[in-house]
């Protein structure tokens, strides 16, 4: 349950910085929004049926996702600066966009069915993920947007990973907006680096000189791992990394992956080729030596509070913890974050897992409501003026971390080479099957692997219908 709420905490930060922009537009545009003059020089777009400034007819849409409160006040000036902004289109254009929680993370898939399925007088858009993906692409519960006209799909805006994740020869059917978010990476303590010899960026140095892999990790570990009494007993361990992500994380920094999908579109189990098995024997191996057990009578997640209380260096997970008053903002040390070390096969650049959430619009609507409930979301998600720099997207990143280098490097990173991930697109696929046995020594890799092997295969084969 703690992961689901961190997780929609940091969906939240991400739609934030998404309602924010790119790129200023030449032109001119009478007052609105906060103020006469404050866009003059958005250019207002025409209907090129009409040759007139789109007029909407004053629909109403919402767009329901599992975390949004339209109440909540504004978090930053940039986020005051998009609601203004979108407030002034929407006056220009004639039509009303709310976000809003529709149910809740677990109820959310549900109720998204049953709206499809049923019917509605109401204009709507869902945000969904993994969950929902599939099954209603195969059950034709969601729009083919390739047959929207008014929106040009093209536009550097719209995240073209999410555009190809539900694709279907020439037809799609989700979308979404702004950079891909962050993933999974290593967070370090800076104290406990120094104590032991490092200078307390060398994670930093590691990765900008391209020497950040599996090999020089280890290394640190095996300095950082000790029996410091003399007992015979190891007592410092480098890591209480999360077994799930680090493990996600693993399989992805050697080329491999859970699930794979080939030119034609088609999925397949991919955790037992060989470079995803490189990465379960590795991780196996990591796990065994250098990962902090779990105390006696601890909680589920030990490993935050081993991480927290500086008892250990190095944690696996995702960047969501690094939101201003996150996980991580009353950490007593320093700490910084850097991409998950490469693996032997997995090439030279330093990236993340890319598993945005997606957009999608109801099947149910004629074409004509159709066109205009998605020109009304084409332009509620148009760049914010003022925020157009090719670093604007940083500016909402920079206060969630202790150092400028997380976000000037890592995230940069993880921006310009997002790696799809697909498992999470399988409905009844459970990572757990593998991570679970692998990370706590119950089975090998091969065993792992031969006992879900079967049960994976044929719930790809059902989405592969």
């Amino acid at each position: 349950m703690k992961k689901i709420i961190w997780s929609a905490l940091a969906v939240a930060a991400v739609a934030s910085l998404m309602f924010t922009g790119c790129s200023k537009k030449d032109g001119s545009a009478s007052a609105g929004g906060k103020g006469d003059g404050a866009y003059a020089d958005v250019t207002k777009e025409k209907d090129p049926k009409t040759k007139k400034v789109y007029d909407l007819g004053g629909i109403e849409v919402t767009v329901y996702d599992w975390w949004s409160n339209p109440e909540s006040p504004a978090g930053s000036k940039q986020e005051e600066d998009s609601r203004a902004f979108r407030a002034w289109e929407e006056g220009v254009y004639n039509y009303k966009i709310v976000q809003k929680d529709l149910a809740g993370w677990s109820e959310h898939p549900k109720e998204v069915a049953n709206f499809c399925i049923t019917g509605s007088d109401e204009n709507a858009v869902f945000i969904i993920d993994g969950r929902s993906a599939i099954s209603g692409v195969n059950a034709n519960l969601y729009y083919d947007l390739s047959t929207i006209k008014c929106v040009d799909w093209t536009k550097p805006k719209w995240d073209q990973g999410v555009l190809a994740k539900l694709k279907k020869g020439n037809s799609f059917y989700a979308f979404s907006y702004g950079k891909p978010e962050p993933k999974n990476g290593m967070f370090f303590n800076k104290r406990i680096l120094q104590e032991n010899g490092y200078d307390p960026d060398y994670p930093y140095d590691l990765q900008k000189s391209g020497k950040w892999t599996w090999e020089t990790f280890e290394d640190m570990c095996k300095k950082l791992t000790k029996d410091t009494d003399n007992d015979g007993v190891i007592d410092q361990y480098a890591m209480s990394s999360f077994n799930t992500e680090f493990s996600h994380a693993a399989l992805d920094s050697n080329g491999g992956s859970h699930i794979g999908r080939d030119a034609d579109g088609k999925y397949f189990v991919n955790t037992g080729s060989e470079k995803s098995m490189e990465a379960w024997n590795w991780i196996a191996h990591m796990f065994a030596n250098y990962q902090l057990p779990q105390p006696e009578g601890a909680s589920w997640d030990y490993f935050y509070t081993a991480f927290i209380n500086g008892e250990t260096a190095f944690l696996a997970d995702q960047e969501y913890n690094a939101q201003p008053n996150g996980r991580f903002s009353q950490m007593k040390d320093d700490w910084g974050f850097v991409c998950f070390p490469l693996g032997p096969q997995g090439g030279t650049k330093y990236r993340t897992i890319h598993d945005s959430n997606m957009w999608v619009l109801p099947a149910f609507y004629d074409a004509d409501r159709a066109e205009k409930i998605m020109k009304a979301v084409d332009f509620y998600t148009e760049d914010t003026p003022g925020y157009d720099g090719p670093d604007a997207w940083k500016d909402g990143y920079y206060a969630g971390f202790r150092d400028s280098r997380a976000v000037d490097e890592t995230l940069q990173y993880m921006m310009d080479y997002p790696n799809p991930r697909f498992d999470t697109l399988i409905p009844g696929l459970n990572t757990g099957d593998m991570v679970w046995g692998v990370t706590g020594g119950w089975a090998t890799p091969q065993e792992a692997y031969d006992s879900c092997k079967n049960v994976w295969q044929s719930l790809v084969d059902d989405c592969n219908l």
